[in-house]
């Protein structure tokens, strides 16, 4: 896929106005995009309800193919967020560090960016593996 948006500035925090094609039991109401390549097309989205409650998390098929095929999927429950972040940690940093503040990931989550990619923060998201 070498196709561009028309608008390469994707917000960080969307609502939706609509139900999405996630699967139904996801109330759907915000996503937060962690991830997104305005050239490869590729996406990592955590999809919330409208008590900010994590959902789940989608990913592009990009994606979906880097990971071990036993683990391939486009959609993840809430408790596969260890996963994720552990195996897409680094280029989720990447782009919060050149696409949102400090004051805006903190004002949304109550976390700094050096928090939330923190070695300890690694550490625990590899722990959350082990629970699903």
């Amino acid at each position: 896929m070498n196709n561009k948006t028309e608008n390469d500035q994707t917000p960080f925090i969307h609502l939706f106005t609509r139900k999405t094609r996630t699967p139904e039991h996801w109330d759907d109401r915000f996503r937060v995009c962690w991830y997104f390549d305005s050239d490869s097309l590729d996406y990592i989205y955590e999809h919330k309800n409208e008590r900010f409650q994590t959902n789940g998390f989608v990913l592009s098929k990009g994606l979906v193919e880097q990971l071990p095929e036993e683990l391939q999927s486009k959609f993840f429950e809430a408790n596969e967020r260890g996963l994720i972040f552990s195996v897409f940690g680094s280029i989720m940093q990447k782009y919060l560090a050149e696409n949102v503040t400090d004051e805006e990931l903190f004002s949304i989550f109550g976390i700094s960016k050096k928090r939330c990619f923190s070695s300890e923060a690694y550490d625990e998201f590899e722990e959350m593996i082990d629970f699903f």
